[in-house]
């Protein structure tokens, strides 16, 4: 009886330690949990990913990135990335009659017979004389002789398109007149009637593209005089309007070979027309600094061969002489 009450004693006594020992452990179990859970617990809200709207509003109101630090300007709401995508491609501008754009000068002249390959028209009458320019550019001097008279202004043409024929004529008699008047030689003629008038295939006269403006004011080639007159002020501020500029400037002698001509309106249309004026070169500048001209002056692009006409001008090489062709 007494060894039965024993074992039973020590059973009981098996099954405390075992239930003690089991809530201890389960005790280290739940503190474990509770320092790893308290450890590895978000502090805030404020560590979770924004959304990419969140992101762009930010850029937008502290002008920084939060993927790199990279400053971006203020009130962009661009991200940094943005730069690596191609930008809009800005629209071309519109440039009307780009064809008309090309130098005509000692170093570039013109093909052989472009003169008689043109079509001109009559802008103007002088009692007998006519003045023609090439029939393209018609409606424009039209309109600009119009608009000036509407604005009291009456503008003279005194020159306009020359054949090759009468550029040499022309030319011819401008060095017997030095001869005549001045006492000058030959050689010292010739080289003083090339400071005003250009040689056959090298004046913009031949092209039909130039006019000699002067107006009932200043009726005179003589000297520069026409720069005093209403009508040269009224040029200088619309001609470009019109498409037209002031070929042969004042102080661009060294650069032009011709002599300042305030009457001398070169057709090159509207919107270079402009952007020559707004540059303050005479034309040889400009198309140095475009790159369509070497430090020589010779063109390389925008040339009367590579202009974009009705009927496109081809110089070809038949027989050891240049030949002109139309091409419609």
């Amino acid at each position: 009886m007494a060894n039965r009450r024993r074992k039973k004693n020590n059973r009981n006594r098996i099954i405390l330690n075992c239930t003690k020992y089991l809530f201890i452990i389960t005790l280290i179990i739940f503190v474990v949990v509770l320092i790893i859970t308290s450890i590895f617990k978000p502090e805030d809200k404020q560590d979770e990913p924004q959304s990419s709207d969140t992101k762009i509003t930010s850029q937008e109101n502290t002008g920084s990135s939060a993927e790199n630090g990279t400053d971006l300007p203020s009130g962009t709401g661009i991200a940094p990335d943005a730069s690596d995508s191609p930008s809009p491609a800005e629209p071309a501008p519109d440039i009307d009659n780009a064809w008309a754009m090309f130098l005509v000068n000692s170093v570039n002249p013109l093909p052989d017979n472009y003169d008689s390959l043109i079509e001109t028209e009559v802008v103007f009458k002088n009692g007998d004389r006519e003045f023609s320019v090439d029939a393209r550019i018609a409606p424009y001097i039209n309109k600009m002789v119009a608009d000036a008279k509407d604005d009291g202004i009456d503008l003279a043409i005194a020159s306009a398109y020359r054949s090759m024929e009468y550029q040499q004529f022309n030319f011819d008699r401008s060095v017997q007149q030095r001869i005549n008047d001045r006492g000058m030689t030959y050689d010292e003629a010739y080289a003083d009637t090339l400071k005003e008038v250009a040689l056959p295939g090298v004046s913009e006269h031949n092209a039909g593209l130039a006019v000699d403006i002067l107006s009932g004011e200043y009726y005179s080639f003589d000297d520069d005089g026409f720069k005093n007159t209403k009508a040269y002020a009224w040029l200088s501020e619309h001609a470009a309007e019109y498409g037209f500029i002031l070929r042969y400037p004042e102080s661009k002698e060294d650069i032009t070979g011709i002599i300042y001509e305030p009457w001398h309106y070169r057709f090159v249309g509207i919107y270079y027309a402009n952007k020559v004026n707004e540059s303050g070169l005479c034309l040889e500048e400009y198309f140095i600094e475009q790159g369509w001209a070497g430090a020589d002056g010779v063109a390389t692009e925008m040339t009367v061969s590579q202009s974009r006409t009705p009927a496109e001008i081809v110089v070809n090489e038949s027989d050891g002489e240049a030949q002109v062709n139309i091409i419609v």
